[in-house]
């Protein structure tokens, strides 16, 4: 970990060919492997984490998608990556500054832990080499086009440190980021 930055986590699923939405957007095909019994470590992951930081699309996602009443980031500091947005719910704000700034200030402020969630976020992140681990769930399906989970133009060298794999056909890669 960067001293005086929080560990920074991607924790996202992704088609086999490498497509984290389809091209309008729709992510019904994440539904094949939805099991009420599992959930892929991912409650384990949110409870490490204090805070979440969003792209404005997957902000609006998941504002549609849960509203206020189900919203699943109780309680993390939210932060919504923005040039457009004015308003976002009660427990986010909006931030459209430096992301090297902005995770100072959050570690500043006693945050040990983000989660950074969204295409171009993510990529953003790892542009800028600030990503410490991925966590990536292949969902057996090709989809052959579609929104891709990675946008950058750099080489970043990665550690696979576990794979595991369920009965739904899932599969989970957790990599460390080679620094």
């Amino acid at each position: 970990m960067v001293p005086n930055r929080p560990k920074i986590s991607i924790y996202i699923a992704a088609s086999i060919d490498g497509y984290i939405a389809r091209e309008n957007g729709d992510l019904d095909w994440l539904d094949r492997v939805g099991d009420q019994d599992e959930d892929y470590g991912f409650k384990k992951f949110l409870d490490s984490v204090d805070a979440v930081i969003l792209g404005r699309k997957t902000y609006e996602v998941a504002a549609t998608a849960y509203g206020t009443e189900k919203w699943p980031y109780h309680g993390k500091k939210m932060i919504v990556l923005s040039k457009t947005l004015q308003t976002v719910i009660a427990e986010a704000q909006v931030y459209s500054d430096n992301l090297a700034d902005l995770t100072t200030k959050l570690y500043s402020e006693g945050v040990r832990h983000i989660w950074v969630d969204g295409g171009k976020t993510i990529s953003q992140f790892l542009s800028l080499g600030m990503v410490d681990e991925m966590i990536i769930s292949i969902i057996p399906i090709l989809l052959g086009s579609g929104i891709p989970l990675f946008n950058i133009n750099k080489e970043v060298d990665c550690r696979l440190i576990s794979s595991q794999s369920y009965a739904s056909g899932l599969v989970q890669l957790h990599y460390q980021m080679h620094k």
